[in-house]
């Protein structure tokens, strides 16, 4: 009988030890992705300290100064950040700079971009995969700050590497590492155990119901919120000791980030994605647990997705470019892992036909059934304003994943359905996100805002049929306004003092009606025939428009 640990398609297990070849290879994309996210480093400029930073950087020097952490959980950071911060303050003797060096940027994206690379060295990955997972974790992971190192080295941790683990050490190791987390960043720790929950009762093969395996998939799973419950348990024990009321201290990391939850604004930018990152989104959500991928993926892989997934309500609930950013921290990772998987299965083991021969009803009715979940998935995530709003999403494509599979004869028609959508949605966020960025920019909008202004001493000093010469620019003004150029000439180049003759020819037989002189003073080109038009012409009408522009109006 196959046991729990036998992961996926194939055993990582038998995989051969890692060899020099591969060593050198990780130690080049340790290098390469360490450099580039160490490389950048500036200063602070004044008032950057605001806001969530200014708190950071604030309770972090307090604790450093001997304080205790009683109060200001912001956004669900919990005690053993601050004395995270505190250690940073140390190295950093104070300077802010340094500090926001250390706590963004080194121990953000460098560290988490090591710890991606450490995962792929550890799951022994051939070299040339390394490379490539490095440059994937570079185009596609955009770590925000320390905080975001969590999901990789829960990953580094939990990523299952072989057979036969004990249930017993597993179930310690989660519930260390839930606990743990829970006292870093109250939020990561919620989400993270509920993707490692997932992973555990969905994401190992094979799924039966023997009272062993069951029992096994259950302490796992139960694992992590037990974990959380005995860290805070312990924060309140401790704070009780030193005088403050277990209530307050709940109040301060759970009411108020409830509170907190009423100003999120929900409504993914599905068809308006701006870069990216976010364009991939929401595809990188399913196409893991599209049947037909789902079954060739080694329980690392089904681990990432489960983990991605549940990451996913930080971009939902906020769904603006920080927040994208920070729920696809796994991305890079996710993305060489089910592509490694797809390409290097020798078996292809699970490996589920596609339909083949004549398409009966049953076919279409189960490619309907696939394409429905998926859809109904993408719209509950995108669309529903609650926090549960991933809780729809994970139940469907979970149990999409897990129970097609049996239906041998309809899984891969189910896959067609839900791998259409999946193209589906990332060719519309592709294409939504462009039209959203053309239509985005009004290079027009100074230009109309100068015309609307203009137009009625326009009319006036031209008796309304806008022949007039507009000069210097700029040079939509003549469709904004309507107008008519009298004059051969819409450049003033510095050759144009080559025309000045040819311009005072025009003045003396009337062919030059007006001039729109928009700006300061006359162009450099003009020389003294700025002089000769204010003698030739009259001055109409003259004002500054709304943004700023100063105009005059010369009539014959």
């Amino acid at each position: 009988m196959t046991t729990l640990d036998e992961l996926g398609p194939t055993s990582l297990a038998d995989r051969p030890p890692p060899t020099a070849r591969q060593g050198w290879a990780a130690l080049g994309a340790v290098v390469s992705v360490a450099l580039v996210h160490l490389a950048p480093a500036a200063g602070l400029a004044p008032g950057a300290l605001d806001a969530d930073l200014g708190i950071q950087w604030h309770l972090g020097a307090e604790t450093a100064r001997g304080a205790i952490p009683l109060i200001d959980f912001e956004h669900t950071w919990n005690v053993a950040s601050w004395y995270f911060n505190a250690a940073l303050h140390r190295v950093a003797g104070g300077d802010p700079s340094t500090w926001l060096y250390l706590w963004g940027r080194v121990f953000g994206p460098a560290l988490a971009a090591v710890t991606a690379v450490g995962v792929l060295w550890r799951l022994r990955f051939r070299a040339e995969w390394i490379l490539i997972g490095a440059g994937s974790w570079l185009a596609l992971s955009h770590v925000i700050h320390s905080k975001y190192t969590i999901p990789v080295v829960w990953v580094f941790v939990l990523a299952p590497t072989g057979r036969g683990a004990s249930t017993t050490r597993a179930v310690a190791v989660r519930a260390a590492l839930a606990g743990l987390t829970f006292l870093s960043q109250v939020e990561l720790a919620v989400l993270l155990g509920a993707g490692v929950v997932l992973f555990d009762l969905i994401g190992r093969d094979p799924w039966s119901a023997a009272a062993g395996e069951l029992r096994a998939r259950v302490l796992r799973a139960a694992a992590v919120p037990a974990g959380i419950a005995l860290a805070l348990v312990a924060e309140l024990a401790v704070y009780r000791l030193l005088g403050q009321p277990p209530g307050e201290v709940l109040r301060q990391l759970f009411s108020n980030a409830a509170e907190t939850a009423e100003g999120f604004t929900y409504g993914y930018p599905l068809l308006s994605a701006p870069s990216l990152r976010p364009k991939l989104f929401v595809a990188s959500l399913l196409v893991a647990f599209v049947p037909a991928v789902w079954r060739r993926l080694t329980a690392p892989a089904r681990l990432v997705a489960c983990l991605h997934l549940a990451q996913a309500l930080i971009a939902i609930r906020r769904p603006d470019p920080a927040h994208v950013d920070a729920a696809t921290t796994l991305l890079g990772l996710l993305v060489v892992l089910v592509v490694n998987d797809l390409v290097t299965d020798p078996r292809g083991v699970g490996h589920l036909r596609w339909p083949r021969g004549r398409w009966d009803g049953r076919r279409v009715v189960a490619a309907v059934v696939g394409a429905v979940v998926v859809a109904a998935a993408v719209v509950a995530a995108v669309s529903v304003e609650s926090l549960l709003a991933l809780a729809l999403p994970t139940v469907l494509l979970a149990g999409l994943a897990v129970v097609t599979p049996r239906w041998r004869a309809d899984a891969g028609a189910v896959s067609l359905g839900a791998g259409a959508v999946v193209v589906a949605v990332l060719l519309a966020s592709t294409a939504g996100g462009i039209a959203a960025s053309l239509r985005a920019g009004d290079a027009l909008a100074v230009v109309e805002g100068v015309a609307a202004d203009i137009a009625p001493d326009l009319d006036r000093c031209t008796g309304g049929d806008r022949v007039v010469w507009i000069v210097p620019g700029p040079l939509p003004l003549y469709d904004a306004l309507e107008a008519e150029n009298p004059t051969p000439w819409t450049v003033f180049w510095y050759g144009f003092t080559a025309e000045h003759d040819r311009v005072r020819d025009r003045l003396a037989e009337g062919s030059l009606p007006g001039v729109l002189q928009v700006g300061h003073g006359w162009p450099p080109s003009f020389g003294d025939l700025g002089d000769d038009l204010q003698v030739a012409l009259e001055p109409c009408a003259e004002g500054v428009s709304r943004d700023g522009q100063p105009y005059r109006i010369w009539v014959d």
